[in-house]
C-alpha cells in the first residue's frame, strides 16, 4: 500500500515539483513561496484490520476543516485498499497547491486511463469543491457482476445527500488488505500544519468497511497506520521512501470510530500498531 500511494501522490504533487526535475534536486527540500515542500510525503492515520470475510469495499466518512486556508504544499487525506488481482485504488481529499480544495481518485487498475496520476474530480465541467465544517464519505465499492465486480471509486456530499461516482472500473479480485484512512503532506512547516490544526483539523466520523455493496459496519478495531520513518533518499527516478512524521501530527480519539487528525489537536502520536478501538 504505501509504494503504490507514494507513486500516486508523487505524481499528483508534480505541479509542486517536476518529477523530472526531482533528480536534479541537490538538497532534499523545496521551497514554494516562504513555506518549505518536501519531495517526499508524510503519512500517519488509521487503517482496518485485515478482512477475515469478504467485504465489498469501505469508506471513511470525514468532517474538513472549519476554514479551508489556502495551502503552499499538498496534504490530503484518504482511504485505499488493494484487490487480490494486485489492483490498488484510492480516493482522496484536500489541497493541491495548483487546484485548490479538490477530491480526487486513481487506480492501477489497466482499465482507468489516467492510473495514479489523474487529475481533480468536476461535476458538470466544475471542479468539485469540499466546503469547510461539512462531511463527506470517501470510499471503494464492489458491486458483484456476473463473474466480476464494478468498482466504484465515490464521494458522497452529506449535505445535499448527493453520491457522484468518480471512476466504474471493473476488477474480478476481492479486497485483500486493510482499509485505511490516512492524512499524507508535502511539508513539515509549522506555519502550514497550523492551518490545518486545533478545533481547525480533519476529523474522521466514521470508518467503515461495507459487509454488502450497500450496507456498512463499523470496523471492528481501529489501529494506527505509520507514523512513516525518515526514509526519503534522492534516486536516479526522482525520490523514493517517506519523510518522518512531524511531531505536531496527531490522533485524538473520540469514541469509537471517531478521531481527530492534525496538528496539535489535543491528542497523541500514537505508534504503529496501537489500537485505537
Amino acid at each position: 500500500m504505501k509504494v503504490k500511494r507514494r507513486d500516486f501522490i508523487k505524481l499528483l504533487g508534480s505541479s509542486i515539483v517536476s518529477v523530472t526535475l526531482l533528480d536534479k534536486l541537490p538538497s532534499s527540500i523545496i521551497s514554494r513561496s516562504q513555506v518549505i515542500c518536501t519531495p517526499c510525503s508524510w503519512q500517519y492515520g488509521i487503517e482496518s484490520p485485515q478482512p477475515n470475510k469478504t467485504i465489498y469495499g469501505g469508506f471513511i466518512i470525514i468532517k474538513t476543516p472549519k476554514k479551508l486556508e489556502d495551502l503552499d504544499c499538498l496534504i490530503v487525506i484518504w482511504p485505499s485498499l488493494t484487490t487480490s488481482t494486485g489492483y490498488f485504488y484510492q480516493v482522496s481529499l484536500g489541497y493541491h497547491p495548483e487546484w485548490g480544495w479538490h477530491v480526487s481518485a486513481g487506480s492501477t487498475n489497466p482499465q482507468l486511463f489516467c492510473g495514479l496520476s489523474c487529475g481533480p474530480f468536476a461535476v458538470n465541467n466544475e471542479l468539485f469543491r469540499p466546503k469547510p465544517d461539512s462531511l463527506y464519505e470517501l470510499g471503494i465499492r464492489l458491486i458483484p457482476k456476473e463473474n466480476t465486480n464494478e468498482v466504484w471509486l465515490y464521494v458522497v456530499d452529506w449535505q445535499t445527500k448527493i453520491l457522484y461516482t468518480i471512476f466504474k472500473l471493473t476488477d474480478p479480485g476481492k479486497v485483500a488488505t486493510p482499509i485505511g484512512g490516512i492524512l499524507e503532506g508535502f511539508t513539515k512547516s509549522e506555519e502550514a500544519l497550523s492551518k490545518i490544526s486545533g478545533d481547525n483539523a480533519f476529523e474522521i466520523i466514521t470508518a467503515n468497511w461495507l459487509i454488502t455493496p450497500w450496507s456498512s459496519e463499523l470496523w471492528p478495531h481501529g489501529y494506527v497506520y505509520g507514523p512513516t520513518p525518515q526514509t526519503c533518499t534522492p534516486t536516479n527516478n526522482g525520490f523514493s521512501g517517506y519523510e518522518s512524521v512531524p511531531s505536531s501530527i496527531q490522533i485524538k480519539p473520540l469514541k469509537l470510530g471517531k478521531i481527530v487528525i492534525g496538528a496539535n489537536v489535543g491528542g497523541q502520536q500514537y505508534g504503529s500498531g496501537y489500537e485505537l478501538w
